[in-house]
Formats: C-alpha cells, sequence, structure tokens
C-alpha cells in the first residue's frame, strides 16, 4: 500500500457527481474527491494513533487542478499522519473545470472531459503516480442531457506552456457522450413543422394570392423568431456546427417558397395562371423533396447516425 519511493505517491481520484457541461463556455461543473497519500520517514512520531498537521507545516506535493476555474474546497487543508509517517490528505472539490470542446457535430457530439492533477513549481524529483483503487466515478451522474461511456484515471504527460514543456500529471477522464432527445424534440422537430407549413402556399390556389403571400410572409417571420429563441441554447462558435447547417438549410428552403410565392404572383399579373398552377403542382412534390436531401445529408451523412 505505501510508496516504495519517498518520491512515489497513491492518487485517488474519484468523481462523485457531474452537474452541467456548459457548451457555449466550454467548460463543466463537478464534484471531485481528491486524496493522497506518501510515506515520510521525518513525519514518524511515537502516536499512538494519528495526528493532523496543516499541510503547510510539512513538505507535500503540492499538486494543483490545472484546468481548474472557481473552486470550493469542503475539507480543511490538513494531512493525517500515522506513526510510520504516511501522510494522507483528502480534499473534495466542487466548482467549475475548463474543457475544449469538438462542437462541429453539435448537438450529435461526444466529449471527453479531463481532470488534470499536476504538481506546482520546481520541487526536485519528479513523483511517480500510483493510481489508487478508489478511484472512479460514482454510478449515477446528474446530467440528464449526457451518458457516460468510459472512463479512466492515469498517469500522463501532458503539454505545459508553449514552449514544448511537458509535465507528468494525473488525469481523470470521462467519455460522455450528448442525449440528443431534448434538441430533438425542442428543436429539430419544430423547425421541420415551420418548413412544412411552408409548403401550404403551393395547395392554395393562385386565385387567392393574398393568402398565398400571408402564409409564405408569416412562415418566414416565424421561422426568424424561432432562430432568435433557439439562439441561447447552441455555443457561439466562429464555424458552423451540424445543427447549424440544419438550421440554415431549413431557412433557405422557407426562402425559396417565399420566392416561389413572388414569382407566381408576377405570373398572375401577366396573365399567366396556367404557368402558376404548374409552378405549385412541380413545387409540391419537389419541396418536400429538397427538405428530405437535407434531412438525409444532415443527419444520416454529417452527423453520422446511420
Amino acid at each position: 500500500l505505501l510508496a516504495q519511493a519517498p518520491q512515489d505517491v497513491e492518487v485517488t481520484v474519484y468523481l462523485i457527481d457531474i452537474e452541467e457541461v456548459d457548451s457555449r463556455t466550454q467548460s463543466f461543473i463537478a464534484n471531485v474527491f481528491i486524496g493522497l497519500r506518501w510515506h515520510d520517514p521525518s513525519l514518524a512520531h511515537e502516536g499512538p494513533g494519528k495526528i493532523g498537521k496543516p499541510i503547510d507545516d510539512i513538505w507535500n506535493y503540492n499538486l494543483q487542478i490545472l484546468n481548474q476555474q472557481r473552486l470550493v474546497k469542503t475539507f480543511l487543508d490538513n494531512a493525517s499522519v500515522t506513526p510510520e509517517g504516511v501522510v494522507t490528505i483528502r480534499q473534495r472539490y466542487w466548482g467549475g473545470f475548463s474543457q475544449p470542446l469538438d462542437l462541429e457535430d453539435f448537438p450529435f457530439d461526444s466529449q471527453r472531459l479531463q481532470i488534470s492533477l499536476v504538481r506546482s513549481g520546481n520541487m526536485g524529483t519528479v513523483p511517480i503516480y500510483v493510481i489508487s483503487r478508489d478511484s472512479g466515478l460514482a454510478h449515477h451522474l446528474k446530467i440528464p442531457d449526457w451518458e457516460v461511456t468510459d472512463w479512466k484515471v492515469e498517469p500522463q504527460e501532458i503539454p505545459i506552456g508553449r514552449e514544448g514543456n511537458t509535465a507528468r500529471a494525473v488525469v481523470l477522464s470521462v467519455d460522455v457522450k450528448r442525449n440528443i432527445s431534448f434538441f430533438t424534440l425542442k428543436v429539430i422537430l419544430p423547425l421541420m413543422l415551420i418548413v412544412a407549413m411552408s409548403w401550404l402556399v403551393f395547395w392554395i390556389g393562385p386565385d387567392l394570392m393574398a393568402s398565398k403571400i400571408s402564409v409564405a410572409v408569416t412562415t418566414m417571420l416565424t421561422l426568424i423568431a424561432y432562430r432568435f429563441a433557439i439562439g441561447g441554447m447552441v455555443p457561439r462558435l466562429s464555424f458552423l456546427t451540424g445543427l447549424d447547417y440544419f438550421v440554415l438549410g431549413s431557412s433557405v428552403l422557407v426562402f425559396l417558397a417565399l420566392l416561389v410565392v413572388a414569382y407566381s404572383a408576377y405570373l398572375i399579373e401577366r396573365g399567366k395562371e396556367r404557368q402558376a398552377r404548374k409552378l405549385d403542382r412541380v413545387s409540391r412534390w419537389a419541396a418536400p423533396l429538397l427538405f428530405l436531401v437535407m434531412i438525409v445529408q444532415s443527419l444520416w451523412l454529417q452527423w453520422g447516425l446511420g
């Protein structure tokens, strides 16, 4: 159980909960327990039991969470020392952790959340990390919109700074997959209904041109309002995500329906009612076909759901 050399340290990282993964700020909120154990003969005492010491009064590994944001500590910064000189430090952290996310396939994406422990400062020998068997994560986590697919705790060499330097660290990695039911029911399905609403103009006769224009304009305004409504749900990125492509394609199809109505009105004004009716008949199957092609392209080819 004890480390084999003074520089060895047994590390326990146990993820108690993940409360939220924020795609907009590329961060997550977690509750994590971290424990350190090593042998320091200089701290051996007569006992009979363990004694407590402030960690600032003893030599310690001073491990820091590399990607921490604002964290709250639950326990006091004390160390427990056995008569043999086995030092144990336990701490529980709650708060935010920064995490770069790959959001090109949002919201059909999978991510890897990490908590990295590194030794701060230049304090002599590089420690050899021994991962405790108690490391892991709780069976049930609060995040309802994500599913945990895998996890591991292991020592890694991670890059530090811009000069190509590396540092030995203990990294807890949790692979999660986004639950698509929320975006399917709250974003994608309503958007499909709005696009389908624009097809009503192709079933209204040319003699009711005012109604056709009213439906087309109303659909376009509804789509614009809907895009503002979902703006707070999607991350602000410099590139287009999978959902952005779907929303953009839907907007183009609704705008094309508006153009068809405008052209149909032009034909009616020119006395070409027959051509206007033919345009409506062709649009009745052409618009749904284009939408189906866009859905297949977005869902099966780009997001890989097939």
